[in-house]
């Protein structure tokens, strides 16, 4: 089986590696390609325009026969997985950020999702809190200021130390859950003890793509 990694910061190919590793997945399952001046756009547009999401549409079906599956691992872009048809190819889109959305929805206790990039906002909150969902299993979603910022500039080390504040800050205010919706996120909860690590995406995205297939 090959899974086409789709991702906009060349970052996040050691965070899914780590994931396919952790999982024993056997070598060269996972094909990583970096994009990063898709997101570039859609931050340029605050948000994916409609022509923006039919352009990856395009470039989805152009990759389906040559993988078994792709994952979008960037939240701005996964929208696009929602509608789309894999037609002749056969083969499936993720958005990774689903993923975490379906395992937080099933756990219990007040929640929170934090974001770093503004231009997912919108798409995290309607992922995360859709109107079908039960009021009392509807998290908090918020965004942490200045950590997008940090990530731009190439300093990792203040992005993970503002996220680490933020699970730290979510939790003293009673979230019995912490989920981080970004991948790039999740490199910091490396350095958290395992009762304070929040849920992040690589390994529940690979996870649930290897039970679908």
């Amino acid at each position: 089986m090959t899974i086409a990694c789709l991702h906009t910061a060349a970052s996040n190919i050691a965070l899914f590696d780590h994931a396919a590793h952790a999982l024993e997945l056997p070598p060269h399952t996972l094909s990583h390609i970096v994009m990063p001046h898709l997101l570039a756009e859609a931050e340029q547009s605050g948000g994916m325009t409609q022509e923006q999401q039919q352009r990856l549409a395009q470039l989805l079906h152009s990759m389906g026969p040559w993988f078994d599956a792709i994952v979008i691992t960037c939240s701005t872009l996964g929208p696009v997985a929602d509608t789309f048809q894999p037609q002749k190819s056969g083969c499936p889109v993720y958005r990774a950020d689903r993923m975490l959305a379906d395992h937080l929805h099933q756990m219990a206790g007040p929640a929170v999702v934090l974001c770093a990039a503004e231009s997912t906002l919108a798409a995290t909150r309607l992922l995360f809190c859709p109107p079908t969902l039960p009021a009392e299993k509807q998290p908090q979603v918020a965004l942490i200021p200045d950590a997008w910022a940090a990530f731009k500039a190439g300093d990792h080390q203040r992005y993970h130390a503002l996220i680490a504040d933020a699970v730290k800050q979510g939790r003293e205010q009673g979230a019995q859950q912490v989920a981080l919706a970004q991948v790039s996120m999740a490199a910091a909860a490396n350095s958290m003890s395992e009762s304070e690590r929040p849920l992040t995406i690589p390994q529940l995205a690979l996870a649930a793509v290897m039970v679908e297939r």
